[in-house]
């Protein structure tokens, strides 16, 4: 970790890489806080989490802001615009979102409710299509996913609320369905069909496009769906050509590709006599997540307007070179317009480190050289020799072999302490005294190889535990190696001084971040700074409105964390809205059908049975009842 010495906020800003993956969503104040931006306001983040705690909220607390649900739609509307504009595309763009993102209501009504650019849901199950179903405003749905009888039954009955519901049929039995209940209920449907591509885009959801994909129509099944809707006269229903090239796309040509790919189908079913009206080009907008404007796959090499461009460019010159009418183009950018409207706010509650206090500072390497202990001499003879020769500005000492020498010793001696020739006092000394001899190696870090310095920093790396369950609130994280910005909320006008992994609640070695967003590069450490007694420290986890919530699972029992929606005002001042309380005990141990009320019976039985005064069995009722009202997370009053 390399910090400057004369540390400010612009070295902050370029550390954590906030102006790239923040989209201008997100910044660093002249005080060294987090803050969020929607157009000339400015809401100060830490300020807003110190809010909240006075006003009684625990942490940890998930934090909505529906502006950027907003300025995202904004942005993408802006960019196929200017897309259109620039090639005088004739047909409509409509941004749809894919409700599996994030299902949370506060999400759906936002998008429903905002009146400033059309924009159509993407259900794949009966429940999704079930809750917008019960939107008051007329919306355009597109049904995916394998269906039965009962799913298309309720789809068209959507058409008799006034919704306009696009079926997109995955196999012919589909069809078959579809033919016989509109007869059934006198519905005319509006139908799509999904192809399967055979490009592929690289990233961790390949899978979801290409030859393998789970869903989509071969060539030869989309000849007999075309026939199947030739005989029974239902050609005209058809209107949507849907396919999806992938999640999290970081290439620009891949998406080119596969928007070339999906016209061939386009056109040519056009010239069978389908008249299609509308391209769902699906997913595969990516987001920024590392801020590296790479080919990572937590990353993208384009941005909106590039990404705009290819698919309306494409789009345009396959109908222009085979005379064929612009549809009206769909995408489903789910990730890209939901993942910056979500913030995780926490508080460290602990630290597990050897603090460099001037006691620690000037460890004593003479403390047991008199020992009679063999390896415990040679380790304290090799520490000494290695912090005379640190300290010397001439130094000619091998850093490649010191180091080598030093990790031997000190396994040696965990060697001797498990064969029961060390005693627990020596143990103790010569961790310490090893601790500060890779200290002092570490300012010299740059003459050992890659391997040897990756080691020593490890060997250095704090714990900070925080208040919070990664499998609760950011699941990717664990199922994917995903990679999400995380930074202090404040005091990031001062340098960071300590390398650190951040450990979660749950009893589980996997409740641990492992790579970090770090300057120039990832890292398998955060910086951040000493922890002040007394003080709260806090860090945001950013970038977690897309999947997390609705992914995120019980381990340990931790439930869901408080939620509230921030709206910004015109003049700086913000409200609460939507306020949602955390999980209780009693509410998470109903999901696994613990029931509370005969828990609350067992301990009165055993608390009758210890014969126990009265006011001691009162008060212990009161701690389980107590406990059982709570969240599962830590509090202030818990420590």
């Amino acid at each position: 970790m390399k910090i400057r010495k004369h540390w400010g906020v612009a070295d902050a800003k370029v550390h954590y890489r906030i102006t790239s993956w923040g989209m201008g969503f997100f910044d660093i104040n002249e005080v060294g806080h987090v803050s969020t931006k929607a157009g000339d306001c400015e809401l100060d983040l830490y300020a807003l989490s110190q809010d909240l705690k006075d006003r009684g909220m625990e942490f940890p607390v998930l934090l909505r802001f529906p502006h950027i649900l907003q300025r995202m739609l904004d942005r993408l509307h802006s960019a196929f615009k200017k897309a259109m504009t620039s090639c005088e595309y004739a047909g409509d763009y409509v941004a749809a979102y894919p409700i599996k993102v994030n299902q949370q209501a506060s999400v759906i009504q936002h998008f429903s409710l905002q009146n400033q650019h059309p924009v159509a849901f993407e259900v794949g199950s009966k429940a999704e299509l079930i809750a917008c179903l019960g939107l008051m405003q007329t919306q355009t749905i597109i049904c995916n996913g394998y269906k039965d009888e009962a799913y298309i039954r309720l789809a068209l009955t959507g058409c008799l609320l006034g919704h306009d519901v696009v079926i997109v049929l995955e196999s012919l039995a589909e069809l078959q369905h579809v033919l016989k209940l509109s007869a059934e209920i006198n519905v005319q449907p509006a139908l799509g069909m999904r192809v399967r591509l055979s490009a592929v885009a690289n990233g961790k959801w390949q899978n979801t496009g290409g030859k393998r994909s789970k869903f989509g129509l071969t060539a030869g099944q989309v000849i007999q769906l075309h026939q199947e809707l030739k005989k029974n006269g239902a050609l005209g229903w058809m209107r949507m050509l849907h396919f999806h090239m992938g999640s999290q796309i970081p290439s620009l040509q891949h998406i080119r590709e596969g928007v070339e790919e999906g016209m061939c189908y386009f056109v040519q079913l056009y010239r069978l006599g389908v008249q299609l009206s509308q391209l769902n080009v699906g997913g595969g907008l990516a987001v920024d997540y590392e801020g590296s404007q790479s080919n990572s796959y937590f990353s993208r090499e384009y941005g909106l307007d590039e990404y705009a461009d290819s698919v309306i460019r494409a789009v345009h010159a396959a109908c222009l070179e085979n005379k064929v009418p612009e549809p009206a183009i769909f995408t489903e950018s789910g990730r890209a317009m939901t993942a910056h409207h979500a913030v995780l706010v926490t508080n460290i509650i602990d630290a597990g480190f050897w603090k460099e206090n001037a006691t620690e500072a000037s460890t004593d390497f003479n403390e047991h050289s008199e020992t009679s202990e063999g390896k415990l001499k040679e380790l304290v003879g090799l520490c000494r020799r290695i912090q005379s020769d640190a300290e010397k500005p001439d130094s000619q000492i091998d850093y490649p072999h010191t180091y080598t020498s030093l990790v031997r010793a000190a396994k040696r001696i965990d060697q001797d302490f498990s064969r029961g020739d060390l005693s627990l006092t020596s143990k103790a000394y010569a961790e310490k005294i090893t601790r500060e001899a890779y200290r002092q190696l570490s300012r010299h870090k740059e003459c050992l190889d890659t391997h040897c310095r990756h080691d020593l920093e490890e060997n250095l790396v704090d714990k900070y535990f925080c208040n919070f369950s990664l499998f609760r609130s950011t699941p990717d994280i664990w199922g994917l190696d995903q990679l999400f910005p995380v930074l202090p909320l404040h005091r990031l006008d001062e340098g960071p001084t300590r390398q650190v992994r951040l450990h979660d609640l749950t009893c589980d070695s996997d409740g641990q971040i492992d790579r970090y967003i770090e300057a120039d590069s990832i890292q398998s450490y955060l910086s951040l700074h000493e922890l002040i007694p007394g003080q709260d420290y806090l860090i945001g986890m950013f970038l977690i409105g897309a999947y997390q919530e609705i992914l995120g699972d019980l381990h340990n029992l931790f439930g869901d964390t408080l939620a509230v929606s921030v709206e910004m005002n015109t003049d700086g001042s913000y409200r609460l809205d939507e306020q949602r309380q955390g999980d209780t005990t009693e509410k998470v141990l109903s999901y696994v059908h613990i029931n509370a009320a005969e828990i609350r019976k067992t301990w009165h039985i055993r608390l009758t049975e210890m014969n126990m005064p009265k006011p001691l069995v009162k008060q212990a009722l009161h701690t389980l009842e107590t406990a059982l009202q709570a969240n599962s997370y830590l509090t202030s009053s818990s420590g």
